[in-house]
């Protein structure tokens, strides 16, 4: 498992770095004027964007602790969660995440939950996050998904994607037959109660991705003067949405940084219906930004209340 782990982190790092080298090459063909936003209208953005980003971290640490409550079959206190959460948060720009497994960890340990349990609600999470964004894109832009599919997806690339999908789920299928403790786990998530808290949780989801579109959308409209239809704004939500997951699930890639931007450069490209791509990147690097400030704003918030904790 520690070699897994590791071999993990290797490749997790090596595609951070080609997405970074991807990034300095994009961003070199962009020609960007970043002394044109020294201005009040573009720094206001910023910090409501950067708050806006802080807010979302909350808004997860309140449906983490709506999966931890369920799964311990207790109650916890949001500021304990919260302060755990602020904190462990900042740990995802550290190679291999390690900050933020171990507060996790610790604070299962606590509450009477095994790393098992633990490692079932970071599961749920990510879960969350994908049937979330699998929905907006059927909604919002369905046919526009599927010619990016068509564009970058080749017959053989399907082929080798079912070929993984089909032995992942045979695996998964046998080690529930096998196991006693996921078998119960997986009773447990079938019951009535925890479908209402997981629908829950996805709806917070679903908010935090809409926060973090808008802060998007509102670069690019008041700091960069992008004009957007309803409709592309909904697209660009849509594929900054995808571009948060694949970034997120990228193993040892610090934050999704340079995975996520890539990722939302390669649909834009894709895309004949959004003009201005080249200053929907700057936003997604000003976003990137913003992100980072928002997170450290977070962990700085999570700080008093780990001590109000002690």
């Amino acid at each position: 498992m520690r070699k897994i782990k590791k071999y993990l982190k290797y490749i997790g790092n090596i595609v951070t770095i080609l997405a970074l080298v991807f990034l300095v090459f994009a961003l070199s063909k962009l020609g960007i004027n970043f002394k044109s936003l020294a201005n009040p209208k573009s720094i206001l953005v910023c910090i409501v964007g950067s708050l806006g980003v802080t807010l979302t971290v909350y808004i997860l640490a309140y449906a983490w602790k709506n999966t931890l409550d369920y799964l311990s079959g207790s109650k916890t206190k949001y500021s304990e969660v919260a302060g755990v959460y602020g904190k462990a948060n900042i740990g995802k720009y550290l190679p291999g995440n390690v900050m933020h497994y171990v507060e996790r960890n610790l604070f299962a340990t606590k509450i009477g939950l095994d790393q098992f349990e633990l490692g079932i609600s970071s599961i749920l999470e990510v879960v969350g996050f994908i049937i979330v964004t699998i929905l907006v894109s059927v909604i919002c832009a369905y046919r526009e998904f599927v010619k990016v599919i068509h564009k970058y997806v080749t017959p053989t690339y399907a082929v080798i994607l079912c070929i993984v999908i089909c032995v992942g789920i045979a695996a998964v299928v046998i080690i529930c037959l096998k196991s006693k403790k996921i078998n119960r786990i997986i009773k447990r998530l079938l019951d009535a109660k925890f479908i209402g808290v997981f629908l829950m949780n996805m709806l917070l989801y679903l908010i935090v991705f809409i926060i973090l579109g808008a802060v998007l959308l509102l670069i690019c409209s008041v700091a960069l003067d992008v004009k957007f239809t309803v409709y592309e704004g909904a697209l660009l939500i849509a594929y900054y949405m995808l571009a948060w997951v694949v970034g997120f699930m990228i193993p040892g890639a610090p934050g999704g940084i340079g995975v996520r931007e890539a990722i939302l450069y390669m649909l834009l490209g894709a895309n004949d219906n959004i003009s201005n791509m080249e200053l929907i990147f700057t936003a997604a690097m000003i976003h990137r930004m913003l992100s980072i400030f928002g997170d450290v704003i977070g962990y700085g918030i999570s700080l008093p209340l780990n001590r109000r904790k002690k």
